[in-house]
Protein backbone atom coordinates (compact mmCIF):
# COMPACT_ATOMS: atom_id res chain seq x y z
CA UNK A 1 0.00 0.00 0.00
CA UNK A 2 1.13 3.38 -0.78
CA UNK A 3 1.92 5.66 2.06
CA UNK A 4 0.48 8.73 -0.44
CA UNK A 5 -2.70 7.79 0.11
CA UNK A 6 -5.87 9.11 1.81
CA UNK A 7 -8.96 7.57 2.19
CA UNK A 8 -12.23 9.45 2.48
CA UNK A 9 -15.64 9.13 2.73
CA UNK A 10 -17.69 11.47 0.52
CA UNK A 11 -21.07 13.12 2.16
CA UNK A 12 -20.74 14.90 5.22
CA UNK A 13 -16.57 14.91 4.83
CA UNK A 14 -16.20 16.38 0.70
CA UNK A 15 -19.88 17.07 -0.34
CA UNK A 16 -22.50 19.08 1.62
CA UNK A 17 -25.07 16.15 1.25
CA UNK A 18 -27.11 16.97 4.32
CA UNK A 19 -27.97 20.78 3.07
CA UNK A 20 -28.77 19.51 -0.72
CA UNK A 21 -30.97 16.80 0.60
CA UNK A 22 -32.49 19.12 2.91
CA UNK A 23 -33.61 21.76 -0.01
CA UNK A 24 -34.23 18.60 -2.04
CA UNK A 25 -36.90 17.72 0.61
CA UNK A 26 -38.22 21.10 1.21
CA UNK A 27 -39.41 21.11 -2.71
CA UNK A 28 -41.34 17.85 -2.22
CA UNK A 29 -43.60 19.49 0.09
CA UNK A 30 -41.80 17.63 3.30
CA UNK A 31 -40.54 20.35 6.15
CA UNK A 32 -38.26 19.71 8.80
CA UNK A 33 -39.22 19.72 12.04
CA UNK A 34 -36.06 18.59 14.18
CA UNK A 35 -33.06 20.55 12.30
CA UNK A 36 -30.63 19.58 14.49
CA UNK A 37 -31.44 15.91 13.96
CA UNK A 38 -29.09 13.88 12.01
CA UNK A 39 -31.62 11.13 11.32
CA UNK A 40 -33.79 11.43 8.43
CA UNK A 41 -37.02 9.92 10.03
CA UNK A 42 -36.52 11.89 13.29
CA UNK A 43 -35.50 15.40 11.34
CA UNK A 44 -38.54 15.47 8.78
CA UNK A 45 -40.95 13.79 10.90
CA UNK A 46 -41.20 10.86 9.01
CA UNK A 47 -41.73 6.70 9.01
CA UNK A 48 -38.63 4.90 8.77
CA UNK A 49 -39.40 3.28 5.48
CA UNK A 50 -40.11 6.26 4.04
CA UNK A 51 -37.00 8.15 4.99
CA UNK A 52 -34.43 4.83 3.76
CA UNK A 53 -37.32 5.14 0.21
CA UNK A 54 -36.61 9.10 0.05
CA UNK A 55 -33.04 9.07 0.63
CA UNK A 56 -32.64 6.44 -2.29
CA UNK A 57 -34.61 8.55 -4.31
CA UNK A 58 -32.12 11.22 -3.96
CA UNK A 59 -28.67 9.38 -3.82
CA UNK A 60 -30.11 8.15 -7.99
CA UNK A 61 -31.61 11.56 -8.90
CA UNK A 62 -29.57 13.67 -10.98
CA UNK A 63 -28.92 16.25 -7.77
CA UNK A 64 -25.96 14.01 -7.19
CA UNK A 65 -24.20 15.51 -9.55
CA UNK A 66 -24.81 18.77 -8.10
CA UNK A 67 -23.77 18.72 -4.93
CA UNK A 68 -21.51 21.74 -2.51
CA UNK A 69 -18.81 20.78 -1.30
CA UNK A 70 -18.55 20.70 2.22
CA UNK A 71 -16.65 23.98 3.93
CA UNK A 72 -13.24 23.89 2.67
CA UNK A 73 -12.28 20.71 1.46
CA UNK A 74 -11.85 21.59 -1.73
CA UNK A 75 -8.71 24.17 -1.05
CA UNK A 76 -7.07 21.87 1.17
CA UNK A 77 -7.57 18.44 -0.89
CA UNK A 78 -5.91 20.04 -3.44
CA UNK A 79 -3.03 20.97 -1.34
CA UNK A 80 -2.76 17.99 -0.20
CA UNK A 81 -2.59 16.72 -3.63
CA UNK A 82 -0.57 19.30 -5.50
CA UNK A 83 1.94 20.50 -2.58
CA UNK A 84 2.33 17.08 -0.81
CA UNK A 85 1.49 14.39 -3.23
CA UNK A 86 -1.36 12.75 -1.73
CA UNK A 87 -3.63 10.90 -3.87
CA UNK A 88 -7.48 9.93 -2.51
CA UNK A 89 -9.17 7.08 -2.70
CA UNK A 90 -13.04 7.87 -2.22
CA UNK A 91 -15.12 5.15 -0.45
CA UNK A 92 -18.86 5.90 -0.28
CA UNK A 93 -22.47 4.25 0.51
CA UNK A 94 -24.52 6.41 -2.48
CA UNK A 95 -26.06 2.94 -4.57
CA UNK A 96 -25.20 0.44 -6.66
CA UNK A 97 -26.84 2.04 -9.61
CA UNK A 98 -24.31 2.66 -12.23
CA UNK A 99 -26.11 5.73 -13.75
CA UNK A 100 -26.10 7.39 -10.18
CA UNK A 101 -22.72 6.32 -9.88
CA UNK A 102 -21.60 7.94 -12.79
CA UNK A 103 -23.02 11.19 -11.21
CA UNK A 104 -21.30 10.95 -7.75
CA UNK A 105 -17.92 10.58 -10.23
CA UNK A 106 -19.29 13.78 -12.21
CA UNK A 107 -19.62 15.57 -8.87
CA UNK A 108 -16.67 14.83 -7.78
CA UNK A 109 -14.93 15.72 -10.37
CA UNK A 110 -16.02 18.97 -11.03
CA UNK A 111 -15.62 19.86 -7.50
CA UNK A 112 -11.66 18.62 -6.76
CA UNK A 113 -10.75 17.89 -10.05
CA UNK A 114 -9.87 14.19 -11.41
CA UNK A 115 -6.33 14.19 -11.22
CA UNK A 116 -6.18 14.11 -7.15
CA UNK A 117 -7.97 10.37 -7.40
CA UNK A 118 -6.55 7.21 -7.90
CA UNK A 119 -9.99 5.41 -7.09
CA UNK A 120 -13.90 6.13 -6.44
CA UNK A 121 -15.23 3.12 -4.66
CA UNK A 122 -19.71 3.06 -4.81
CA UNK A 123 -21.32 0.96 -2.26
CA UNK A 124 -25.26 0.41 -1.95
CA UNK A 125 -26.68 2.89 -0.66
CA UNK A 126 -26.12 2.82 3.16
CA UNK A 127 -24.31 -0.23 3.08
CA UNK A 128 -21.26 -0.77 5.77
CA UNK A 129 -17.47 -0.12 4.50
CA UNK A 130 -16.01 -2.94 6.61
CA UNK A 131 -15.21 -5.41 3.86
CA UNK A 132 -13.68 -2.58 1.84
CA UNK A 133 -11.67 -0.94 4.28
CA UNK A 134 -10.26 -4.69 4.79
CA UNK A 135 -7.94 -3.97 2.15
CA UNK A 136 -6.32 -1.14 3.62
CA UNK A 137 -5.64 -3.39 6.70
CA UNK A 138 -2.59 -2.04 8.67
CA UNK A 139 -2.17 -0.04 6.16
CA UNK A 140 -1.65 2.65 8.27
CA UNK A 141 -3.43 5.16 5.87
CA UNK A 142 -5.30 8.45 6.59
CA UNK A 143 -9.30 7.33 6.80
CA UNK A 144 -11.23 10.51 6.60
CA UNK A 145 -15.22 9.70 7.81
CA UNK A 146 -18.33 11.89 9.70
CA UNK A 147 -19.44 8.45 10.94
CA UNK A 148 -18.02 7.75 14.16
CA UNK A 149 -19.04 3.32 13.72
CA UNK A 150 -16.89 3.78 10.09
CA UNK A 151 -14.12 5.51 11.79
CA UNK A 152 -13.87 2.83 15.23
CA UNK A 153 -13.66 0.66 12.41
CA UNK A 154 -10.68 1.81 10.32
CA UNK A 155 -9.08 2.27 13.58
CA UNK A 156 -9.39 -1.22 14.39
CA UNK A 157 -8.03 -2.03 11.05
CA UNK A 158 -4.56 0.14 11.23
CA UNK A 159 -5.76 3.12 9.59
CA UNK A 160 -5.61 6.96 11.12
CA UNK A 161 -8.97 7.66 11.70
CA UNK A 162 -9.79 10.97 11.48
CA UNK A 163 -13.61 12.43 11.92
CA UNK A 164 -14.92 15.40 10.01
CA UNK A 165 -16.74 16.93 13.16
CA UNK A 166 -20.74 17.46 12.74
CA UNK A 167 -23.17 17.89 15.69
CA UNK A 168 -24.25 13.85 15.35
CA UNK A 169 -20.78 13.19 16.10
CA UNK A 170 -20.02 15.72 18.32
CA UNK A 171 -19.21 14.30 21.82
CA UNK A 172 -22.10 16.53 23.11
CA UNK A 173 -24.93 14.83 21.13
CA UNK A 174 -26.39 12.12 23.91
CA UNK A 175 -27.88 10.40 21.74
CA UNK A 176 -24.63 8.70 19.43
CA UNK A 177 -24.56 5.39 21.26
CA UNK A 178 -20.41 5.74 20.05
CA UNK A 179 -20.13 9.39 21.59
CA UNK A 180 -18.42 8.34 24.63
CA UNK A 181 -17.32 4.91 23.82
CA UNK A 182 -13.72 4.22 24.49
CA UNK A 183 -12.68 2.91 20.90
CA UNK A 184 -13.67 6.61 19.64
CA UNK A 185 -12.73 8.77 22.61
CA UNK A 186 -8.63 9.00 21.00
CA UNK A 187 -10.08 9.45 17.53
CA UNK A 188 -9.10 13.29 16.39
CA UNK A 189 -11.79 15.66 15.08
CA UNK A 190 -11.92 18.79 13.23
CA UNK A 191 -14.79 20.78 11.89
CA UNK A 192 -12.40 22.41 9.07
CA UNK A 193 -10.07 20.89 6.14
CA UNK A 194 -7.82 23.65 7.31
CA UNK A 195 -7.36 21.55 10.64
CA UNK A 196 -7.17 18.07 9.06
CA UNK A 197 -4.69 19.59 7.00
CA UNK A 198 -2.31 21.30 9.33
CA UNK A 199 -2.77 17.75 11.29
CA UNK A 200 -1.78 15.53 8.32
CA UNK A 201 1.40 17.60 7.11
CA UNK A 202 2.39 18.93 10.73
CA UNK A 203 1.42 22.30 9.66
CA UNK A 204 0.00 25.43 11.76
CA UNK A 205 -2.64 24.69 14.11
CA UNK A 206 -5.72 22.60 14.63
CA UNK A 207 -7.31 25.44 16.69
CA UNK A 208 -9.71 27.94 15.23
Amino acid sequence: MRNNIILTDCDGVLCDWEYAFTQWMHKQGIRTKNANEYDVAIKFDIEFYQAKALVKQFNESANIAFLPPLRDAVHYMKKLNTMHGYKFHCITSLSDNKYAQRLRYQNLDFLFGREIWDEVICLPCGADKDKVLEKYKDSGCYWIEDKVENAVVGDRLGLHSVLVEHPHNSNSVASDPYAYDDDSAHIPRFDKWKHIYNYITGEGSYGV
